[in-house]
Protein backbone atom coordinates (compact mmCIF):
# COMPACT_ATOMS: atom_id res chain seq x y z
CA UNK A 1 0.00 0.00 0.00
CA UNK A 2 2.67 2.44 0.62
CA UNK A 3 4.34 1.57 -2.82
CA UNK A 4 1.00 2.30 -3.55
CA UNK A 5 0.61 5.55 -2.44
CA UNK A 6 3.78 6.88 -2.78
CA UNK A 7 3.65 6.32 -6.72
CA UNK A 8 0.50 8.04 -6.75
CA UNK A 9 1.85 10.99 -4.84
CA UNK A 10 4.65 10.98 -7.15
CA UNK A 11 2.54 11.08 -9.96
CA UNK A 12 0.01 14.15 -8.79
CA UNK A 13 2.98 15.84 -7.77
CA UNK A 14 4.47 15.38 -10.76
CA UNK A 15 1.01 16.42 -12.73
CA UNK A 16 0.72 19.49 -10.83
CA UNK A 17 4.29 20.83 -10.94
CA UNK A 18 4.22 20.80 -14.55
CA UNK A 19 1.51 22.74 -14.42
CA UNK A 20 3.15 25.63 -12.41
CA UNK A 21 5.90 24.86 -14.29
CA UNK A 22 4.19 26.39 -17.13
CA UNK A 23 3.44 29.34 -15.90
CA UNK A 24 7.06 30.28 -14.00
CA UNK A 25 9.48 31.39 -16.57
CA UNK A 26 6.14 33.14 -18.59
CA UNK A 27 4.45 35.07 -15.66
CA UNK A 28 6.73 38.43 -15.93
CA UNK A 29 6.72 37.99 -19.46
CA UNK A 30 2.69 38.01 -19.10
CA UNK A 31 2.79 40.92 -17.12
CA UNK A 32 4.35 43.00 -19.89
CA UNK A 33 2.08 42.50 -22.17
CA UNK A 34 -0.39 44.28 -19.83
CA UNK A 35 2.09 47.39 -20.15
CA UNK A 36 4.13 46.43 -16.96
CA UNK A 37 7.56 47.46 -18.20
CA UNK A 38 9.14 48.17 -14.61
CA UNK A 39 10.93 45.35 -13.83
CA UNK A 40 10.29 45.78 -9.77
CA UNK A 41 6.53 45.58 -10.50
CA UNK A 42 6.43 42.69 -12.44
CA UNK A 43 8.47 40.63 -9.76
CA UNK A 44 5.24 41.50 -7.74
CA UNK A 45 3.23 39.46 -9.44
CA UNK A 46 5.18 36.41 -7.99
CA UNK A 47 5.57 38.14 -4.45
CA UNK A 48 1.70 38.23 -4.36
CA UNK A 49 1.35 34.41 -4.25
CA UNK A 50 4.42 34.13 -2.28
CA UNK A 51 2.72 36.05 0.18
CA UNK A 52 -0.36 34.25 0.36
CA UNK A 53 0.68 31.23 0.68
CA UNK A 54 3.07 32.01 3.50
CA UNK A 55 0.03 33.18 5.49
CA UNK A 56 -1.88 30.23 4.60
CA UNK A 57 0.60 27.29 4.47
CA UNK A 58 0.57 26.90 8.20
CA UNK A 59 -3.23 26.95 8.29
CA UNK A 60 -3.46 24.12 5.39
CA UNK A 61 -0.85 22.10 7.03
CA UNK A 62 -2.45 22.21 10.63
CA UNK A 63 -5.30 21.33 9.32
CA UNK A 64 -4.11 18.69 7.32
CA UNK A 65 -3.04 17.36 10.87
CA UNK A 66 -6.66 17.12 11.85
CA UNK A 67 -8.56 16.52 8.76
CA UNK A 68 -6.61 14.58 6.64
CA UNK A 69 -3.86 15.00 3.87
CA UNK A 70 -6.16 13.99 0.95
CA UNK A 71 -9.04 16.81 1.57
CA UNK A 72 -6.25 19.26 2.05
CA UNK A 73 -4.90 18.28 -1.31
CA UNK A 74 -8.17 18.55 -3.35
CA UNK A 75 -9.35 21.94 -2.06
CA UNK A 76 -5.80 23.38 -2.69
CA UNK A 77 -5.97 21.97 -6.37
CA UNK A 78 -8.99 23.46 -6.63
CA UNK A 79 -8.01 26.67 -5.73
CA UNK A 80 -5.11 26.40 -8.52
CA UNK A 81 -7.16 25.39 -10.80
CA UNK A 82 -9.52 28.55 -10.27
CA UNK A 83 -6.46 30.68 -10.17
CA UNK A 84 -5.23 29.30 -13.57
CA UNK A 85 -8.71 30.20 -15.08
CA UNK A 86 -8.50 33.91 -13.30
CA UNK A 87 -5.35 34.67 -14.95
CA UNK A 88 -6.44 33.37 -18.52
CA UNK A 89 -9.91 35.20 -18.22
CA UNK A 90 -7.93 38.86 -17.90
CA UNK A 91 -6.87 38.62 -21.25
CA UNK A 92 -10.08 40.03 -22.18
CA UNK A 93 -9.42 42.99 -20.49
CA UNK A 94 -5.86 43.60 -21.15
CA UNK A 95 -6.64 47.13 -22.55
CA UNK A 96 -8.52 47.85 -19.13
CA UNK A 97 -7.19 48.05 -15.50
CA UNK A 98 -9.03 45.44 -14.59
CA UNK A 99 -6.44 42.89 -16.75
CA UNK A 100 -4.09 43.96 -14.21
CA UNK A 101 -6.41 43.73 -10.98
CA UNK A 102 -7.10 40.04 -12.44
CA UNK A 103 -3.50 38.87 -12.32
CA UNK A 104 -2.85 40.11 -8.84
CA UNK A 105 -6.29 38.37 -8.24
CA UNK A 106 -5.60 35.15 -9.79
CA UNK A 107 -2.07 34.98 -7.68
CA UNK A 108 -3.95 35.57 -4.54
CA UNK A 109 -6.39 32.63 -4.91
CA UNK A 110 -3.76 30.49 -6.02
CA UNK A 111 -1.65 31.64 -2.86
CA UNK A 112 -4.33 31.16 -0.34
CA UNK A 113 -4.83 27.46 -1.39
CA UNK A 114 -0.96 27.00 -2.73
CA UNK A 115 -0.23 24.35 0.24
CA UNK A 116 -0.34 21.54 -2.42
CA UNK A 117 3.77 20.81 -1.63
CA UNK A 118 3.80 21.12 2.33
CA UNK A 119 0.83 18.84 2.11
CA UNK A 120 2.31 16.28 0.07
CA UNK A 121 5.74 16.22 2.14
CA UNK A 122 3.54 15.67 5.35
CA UNK A 123 1.87 12.54 3.01
CA UNK A 124 5.74 11.48 2.78
CA UNK A 125 6.70 11.78 6.27
CA UNK A 126 3.56 9.55 7.60
CA UNK A 127 3.88 6.68 5.08
CA UNK A 128 7.99 6.72 5.35
CA UNK A 129 9.83 5.47 8.36
CA UNK A 130 12.94 8.13 9.78
CA UNK A 131 15.28 5.87 7.73
CA UNK A 132 14.06 6.46 4.66
CA UNK A 133 12.53 9.87 4.73
CA UNK A 134 15.36 11.30 2.51
CA UNK A 135 14.47 9.12 -0.25
CA UNK A 136 10.75 9.72 0.69
CA UNK A 137 11.59 13.45 0.16
CA UNK A 138 13.69 12.89 -2.91
CA UNK A 139 10.55 11.19 -4.73
CA UNK A 140 8.81 14.64 -4.31
CA UNK A 141 11.68 16.32 -5.30
CA UNK A 142 12.14 14.21 -8.28
CA UNK A 143 8.47 14.53 -9.07
CA UNK A 144 9.08 18.93 -8.56
CA UNK A 145 12.06 18.15 -10.92
CA UNK A 146 9.93 16.12 -13.80
CA UNK A 147 7.01 18.89 -13.51
CA UNK A 148 10.08 21.82 -13.46
CA UNK A 149 11.26 19.97 -16.89
CA UNK A 150 8.43 19.07 -18.92
CA UNK A 151 6.62 22.42 -17.41
CA UNK A 152 8.58 25.00 -18.57
CA UNK A 153 8.95 23.24 -21.72
CA UNK A 154 5.24 22.68 -22.33
CA UNK A 155 4.50 27.06 -21.44
CA UNK A 156 7.42 27.95 -23.97
CA UNK A 157 5.89 26.27 -27.03
CA UNK A 158 2.27 26.91 -26.00
CA UNK A 159 3.68 30.57 -26.11
CA UNK A 160 5.33 30.73 -29.21
CA UNK A 161 3.54 28.90 -31.17
CA UNK A 162 -0.18 30.12 -29.69
CA UNK A 163 0.59 32.85 -27.47
CA UNK A 164 1.32 34.05 -23.98
CA UNK A 165 -2.10 34.14 -23.20
CA UNK A 166 -3.15 30.58 -23.70
CA UNK A 167 -0.20 29.49 -20.81
CA UNK A 168 -2.35 29.36 -17.90
CA UNK A 169 -5.34 27.55 -19.80
CA UNK A 170 -2.35 25.22 -20.63
CA UNK A 171 -2.09 24.84 -16.81
CA UNK A 172 -5.58 24.57 -16.04
CA UNK A 173 -5.70 21.40 -17.85
CA UNK A 174 -2.58 19.47 -15.93
CA UNK A 175 -3.98 21.02 -12.69
CA UNK A 176 -7.74 19.06 -13.56
CA UNK A 177 -5.58 16.33 -14.17
CA UNK A 178 -3.90 16.41 -10.63
CA UNK A 179 -7.16 16.96 -9.00
CA UNK A 180 -8.94 14.19 -10.68
CA UNK A 181 -5.62 11.51 -9.40
CA UNK A 182 -6.19 13.24 -6.24
CA UNK A 183 -9.88 12.05 -5.93
CA UNK A 184 -9.79 8.70 -7.41
CA UNK A 185 -6.80 7.63 -6.47
CA UNK A 186 -5.31 8.50 -3.57
CA UNK A 187 -5.65 7.00 0.03
CA UNK A 188 -5.44 9.04 3.14
CA UNK A 189 -2.35 8.63 4.86
CA UNK A 190 -2.97 9.24 8.30
CA UNK A 191 -6.01 7.09 10.63
CA UNK A 192 -7.69 9.98 12.20
CA UNK A 193 -9.47 7.54 14.86
CA UNK A 194 -6.10 6.04 16.02
CA UNK A 195 -3.53 9.10 16.16
CA UNK A 196 -2.19 10.81 18.79
CA UNK A 197 -4.56 13.37 20.38
CA UNK A 198 -2.64 16.00 19.89
CA UNK A 199 -3.10 15.83 16.36
CA UNK A 200 -6.58 17.15 16.89
CA UNK A 201 -5.78 20.41 18.69
CA UNK A 202 -6.96 23.80 17.32
CA UNK A 203 -4.29 25.64 15.16
CA UNK A 204 -2.68 28.71 16.85
CA UNK A 205 -0.84 31.19 14.76
CA UNK A 206 1.58 31.24 17.03
CA UNK A 207 2.61 27.26 15.42
CA UNK A 208 4.70 29.35 13.36
CA UNK A 209 6.86 30.88 16.45
CA UNK A 210 6.97 27.40 18.35
CA UNK A 211 8.80 25.75 15.31
CA UNK A 212 11.46 28.45 15.47
CA UNK A 213 11.82 28.71 19.16
CA UNK A 214 13.51 25.18 18.90
CA UNK A 215 17.26 25.11 18.97
CA UNK A 216 17.06 22.53 16.19
CA UNK A 217 14.51 22.66 14.07
CA UNK A 218 13.73 26.61 14.53
CA UNK A 219 17.41 26.63 12.86
CA UNK A 220 17.25 24.35 9.97
CA UNK A 221 14.07 26.46 9.32
CA UNK A 222 15.78 29.62 9.07
CA UNK A 223 18.56 27.95 7.22
CA UNK A 224 16.09 26.99 4.66
CA UNK A 225 14.54 30.67 4.37
CA UNK A 226 17.58 32.19 3.83
CA UNK A 227 18.40 29.60 0.97
CA UNK A 228 14.74 30.19 -0.37
CA UNK A 229 15.22 33.72 -0.24
CA UNK A 230 18.56 33.72 -2.07
CA UNK A 231 17.22 31.04 -4.85
CA UNK A 232 13.81 33.08 -5.00
CA UNK A 233 15.27 35.84 -6.44
CA UNK A 234 17.07 34.22 -9.46
CA UNK A 235 13.77 32.33 -9.92
CA UNK A 236 11.50 35.34 -10.28
CA UNK A 237 14.45 37.56 -12.76
CA UNK A 238 15.84 35.26 -14.94
CA UNK A 239 13.64 35.09 -17.79
CA UNK A 240 14.00 38.60 -17.37
CA UNK A 241 18.08 38.34 -17.31
CA UNK A 242 17.58 36.07 -20.49
CA UNK A 243 15.26 39.06 -22.48
CA UNK A 244 17.41 42.08 -21.13
CA UNK A 245 21.02 39.82 -22.90
CA UNK A 246 19.80 38.16 -25.03
CA UNK A 247 16.59 38.78 -26.13
CA UNK A 248 16.38 42.67 -26.24
CA UNK A 249 12.32 44.44 -26.79
CA UNK A 250 14.14 47.77 -28.73
CA UNK A 251 16.02 46.72 -32.23
CA UNK A 252 19.60 47.06 -31.58
CA UNK A 253 20.06 48.84 -34.68
CA UNK A 254 17.07 51.11 -36.26
CA UNK A 255 15.25 49.60 -39.23
CA UNK A 256 15.57 51.69 -42.43
CA UNK A 257 11.71 52.20 -43.92
CA UNK A 258 12.38 50.45 -47.07
CA UNK A 259 14.13 47.02 -45.35
CA UNK A 260 11.21 44.82 -45.59
CA UNK A 261 11.93 41.96 -43.12
CA UNK A 262 14.11 41.08 -40.05
CA UNK A 263 14.77 37.23 -38.78
CA UNK A 264 15.60 37.09 -34.89
CA UNK A 265 18.63 35.67 -34.13
CA UNK A 266 20.06 34.24 -30.94
CA UNK A 267 21.92 37.22 -28.91
CA UNK A 268 18.94 39.44 -29.12
CA UNK A 269 20.51 40.38 -32.82
CA UNK A 270 18.61 40.50 -36.05
CA UNK A 271 19.88 39.77 -39.92
CA UNK A 272 17.79 41.49 -42.89
CA UNK A 273 16.56 39.66 -45.40
CA UNK A 274 17.06 40.62 -49.45
CA UNK A 275 13.81 40.18 -49.68
CA UNK A 276 11.22 43.11 -49.62
CA UNK A 277 7.53 42.60 -48.38
CA UNK A 278 6.48 44.37 -45.66
CA UNK A 279 8.10 46.32 -43.06
CA UNK A 280 8.21 44.83 -39.48
CA UNK A 281 6.84 47.23 -36.92
CA UNK A 282 8.28 47.65 -33.26
CA UNK A 283 5.51 46.30 -31.92
CA UNK A 284 5.90 42.74 -34.25
CA UNK A 285 9.43 42.92 -33.26
CA UNK A 286 8.58 43.12 -29.15
CA UNK A 287 5.76 40.22 -29.50
CA UNK A 288 8.66 37.87 -31.62
CA UNK A 289 11.33 38.84 -28.61
CA UNK A 290 8.85 38.10 -25.73
CA UNK A 291 8.03 34.75 -27.64
CA UNK A 292 11.74 33.54 -28.05
CA UNK A 293 12.82 34.45 -24.51
CA UNK A 294 9.64 33.03 -23.47
CA UNK A 295 10.54 29.79 -25.29
CA UNK A 296 14.27 30.21 -24.43
CA UNK A 297 13.55 30.50 -20.95
CA UNK A 298 11.33 27.03 -20.81
CA UNK A 299 14.24 25.37 -22.68
CA UNK A 300 17.01 26.31 -19.61
CA UNK A 301 14.36 25.68 -17.20
CA UNK A 302 13.61 22.48 -18.47
CA UNK A 303 17.24 21.64 -18.37
CA UNK A 304 17.64 22.58 -14.98
CA UNK A 305 14.73 19.55 -14.34
CA UNK A 306 16.99 17.43 -16.30
CA UNK A 307 19.39 17.38 -13.46
CA UNK A 308 17.43 17.92 -10.18
CA UNK A 309 15.58 14.56 -11.78
CA UNK A 310 18.95 12.95 -11.80
CA UNK A 311 20.07 13.96 -8.20
CA UNK A 312 16.78 13.63 -6.69
CA UNK A 313 15.35 10.67 -8.10
CA UNK A 314 18.20 8.47 -8.89
CA UNK A 315 21.33 9.84 -6.36
CA UNK A 316 20.30 11.13 -3.52
CA UNK A 317 19.40 8.09 -1.29
CA UNK A 318 23.18 6.59 -2.12
CA UNK A 319 24.52 10.71 -1.10
CA UNK A 320 22.59 10.58 2.01
CA UNK A 321 23.57 7.15 2.86
CA UNK A 322 27.23 8.12 2.27
CA UNK A 323 27.65 11.31 3.52
CA UNK A 324 24.78 11.82 5.94
CA UNK A 325 22.19 15.04 5.37
CA UNK A 326 24.00 17.78 7.14
CA UNK A 327 27.33 17.60 4.90
CA UNK A 328 24.50 17.13 2.06
CA UNK A 329 23.25 20.77 3.38
CA UNK A 330 26.71 21.97 3.42
CA UNK A 331 27.67 21.29 -0.29
CA UNK A 332 23.98 21.84 -1.56
CA UNK A 333 24.11 25.82 -1.12
CA UNK A 334 27.93 25.81 -2.36
CA UNK A 335 26.31 24.58 -5.62
CA UNK A 336 23.78 26.88 -5.71
CA UNK A 337 26.31 29.81 -4.82
CA UNK A 338 28.67 28.72 -7.87
CA UNK A 339 25.34 28.56 -10.09
CA UNK A 340 24.43 31.84 -9.22
CA UNK A 341 27.75 33.41 -9.61
CA UNK A 342 28.20 31.55 -13.54
CA UNK A 343 24.32 33.39 -14.24
CA UNK A 344 25.36 36.58 -12.64
CA UNK A 345 28.91 36.92 -14.90
CA UNK A 346 28.57 38.22 -18.27
CA UNK A 347 30.23 35.40 -20.40
CA UNK A 348 31.34 37.66 -23.89
CA UNK A 349 34.01 36.22 -24.97
CA UNK A 350 32.39 32.66 -25.54
CA UNK A 351 28.97 31.43 -26.79
CA UNK A 352 26.05 33.52 -24.82
CA UNK A 353 24.48 30.51 -22.95
CA UNK A 354 27.79 29.52 -21.33
CA UNK A 355 27.23 31.10 -18.18
CA UNK A 356 23.45 30.22 -18.08
CA UNK A 357 23.65 26.38 -19.21
CA UNK A 358 26.73 26.03 -15.88
CA UNK A 359 24.99 28.28 -13.88
CA UNK A 360 21.98 26.16 -14.15
CA UNK A 361 23.89 22.84 -14.09
CA UNK A 362 24.97 23.96 -10.69
CA UNK A 363 22.17 25.01 -9.49
CA UNK A 364 20.37 22.35 -9.69
CA UNK A 365 22.66 19.71 -8.62
CA UNK A 366 22.69 22.42 -5.36
CA UNK A 367 18.77 22.56 -5.25
CA UNK A 368 18.76 18.65 -5.30
CA UNK A 369 20.94 18.26 -2.88
CA UNK A 370 20.19 20.94 -0.29
CA UNK A 371 15.96 21.01 -0.05
CA UNK A 372 15.42 17.13 0.68
CA UNK A 373 18.51 17.06 3.26
CA UNK A 374 16.99 19.98 5.14
CA UNK A 375 13.29 18.76 5.30
CA UNK A 376 14.45 15.14 6.13
CA UNK A 377 16.64 16.65 9.39
CA UNK A 378 13.54 18.97 10.01
CA UNK A 379 11.40 16.04 10.10
CA UNK A 380 13.91 13.71 11.61
CA UNK A 381 13.61 16.45 14.79
CA UNK A 382 9.77 16.40 15.52
CA UNK A 383 7.08 13.92 16.34
CA UNK A 384 4.61 11.92 13.72
CA UNK A 385 1.76 14.48 14.81
CA UNK A 386 3.18 17.93 14.38
CA UNK A 387 4.69 16.22 10.54
CA UNK A 388 1.64 18.85 9.32
CA UNK A 389 2.14 21.82 11.37
CA UNK A 390 5.93 21.63 11.62
CA UNK A 391 6.03 20.88 7.64
CA UNK A 392 3.67 23.31 7.11
CA UNK A 393 5.56 26.37 9.05
CA UNK A 394 8.68 25.21 7.14
CA UNK A 395 6.89 25.71 4.04
CA UNK A 396 5.20 29.16 4.98
CA UNK A 397 8.64 30.05 5.53
CA UNK A 398 9.73 29.15 2.17
CA UNK A 399 6.79 31.05 1.24
CA UNK A 400 7.89 34.36 2.91
CA UNK A 401 11.39 33.82 1.24
CA UNK A 402 9.46 33.68 -1.75
CA UNK A 403 8.07 36.54 -1.50
CA UNK A 404 10.48 39.21 -0.35
CA UNK A 405 13.65 37.63 -2.08
CA UNK A 406 11.92 38.74 -5.30
CA UNK A 407 11.18 42.27 -3.94
CA UNK A 408 15.11 42.75 -3.39
CA UNK A 409 15.55 40.68 -6.26
CA UNK A 410 13.70 43.30 -8.67
CA UNK A 411 14.91 46.31 -6.54
CA UNK A 412 18.47 45.52 -7.53
CA UNK A 413 17.41 44.31 -10.86
CA UNK A 414 15.81 47.58 -11.91
CA UNK A 415 17.42 50.02 -9.82
CA UNK A 416 21.35 48.82 -9.37
CA UNK A 417 22.24 46.48 -12.24
CA UNK A 418 20.32 43.22 -13.15
CA UNK A 419 23.81 40.87 -12.21
CA UNK A 420 23.63 42.57 -8.60
CA UNK A 421 20.61 39.86 -7.91
CA UNK A 422 23.07 37.14 -8.69
CA UNK A 423 25.90 38.40 -6.45
CA UNK A 424 24.34 38.89 -3.35
CA UNK A 425 22.23 35.70 -4.03
CA UNK A 426 25.59 33.76 -3.84
CA UNK A 427 26.94 35.49 -0.93
CA UNK A 428 24.02 34.26 0.83
CA UNK A 429 23.43 30.99 -0.05
CA UNK A 430 27.55 30.66 0.86
CA UNK A 431 26.50 32.02 4.30
CA UNK A 432 23.99 29.39 5.06
CA UNK A 433 26.80 26.41 3.87
CA UNK A 434 28.79 28.16 6.79
CA UNK A 435 25.99 28.27 9.55
CA UNK A 436 25.36 24.56 8.66
CA UNK A 437 29.00 23.77 9.12
CA UNK A 438 29.21 25.66 12.46
CA UNK A 439 25.64 23.39 14.07
CA UNK A 440 26.77 20.08 11.95
CA UNK A 441 26.79 18.47 15.42
CA UNK A 442 23.34 19.51 16.73
CA UNK A 443 22.07 18.26 13.17
CA UNK A 444 23.78 15.15 12.50
CA UNK A 445 22.51 13.90 16.20
CA UNK A 446 20.60 10.01 15.91
CA UNK A 447 17.04 10.62 15.01
CA UNK A 448 14.95 11.76 17.48
CA UNK A 449 11.78 14.16 18.26
CA UNK A 450 12.53 17.79 19.59
CA UNK A 451 10.75 18.25 22.81
CA UNK A 452 8.28 21.47 21.34
CA UNK A 453 9.26 24.92 22.49
CA UNK A 454 6.39 26.57 24.60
Amino acid sequence: MKKASMLTIFLIVFVDLVGFGIVLPNLQLYGQQYGISNYFYLTLIGVTYSIFQFLFAPILGRWSDRVGRRPVLIISQIGTIVGYLMLFASIFFRSSPLGIVLIFASRVVDGISGGNLSTASAYIADITTPENRAKGFGVIGAAFGLGFMFGPLIGGTVSKFFGLQYVPLAAAVFGLTALTMTITRLAESRNLATDNAAAQRRFSVRGLEHALKRPVVGMLIMLFFVNGFAFAGMEQTLSLLIQHRLFPLTPPVAVPPDINRVLLVPGGGSAVSAAKTHQVSPEAYRKKQDSAAAAASGFLFGAIGIVIVIVQGGLIKRLTKRFGEWKLAIAGPLFISAGLLLIGLPIHWAWPWTGFLAGGVCLAIGGGLYNPSIQSLISRHCSADEQGEILGANQGMASLARATGPILAGVLFEYVFPSSVYYVSASLCFIVALAVMSRRRAFALPPAAEPAAH
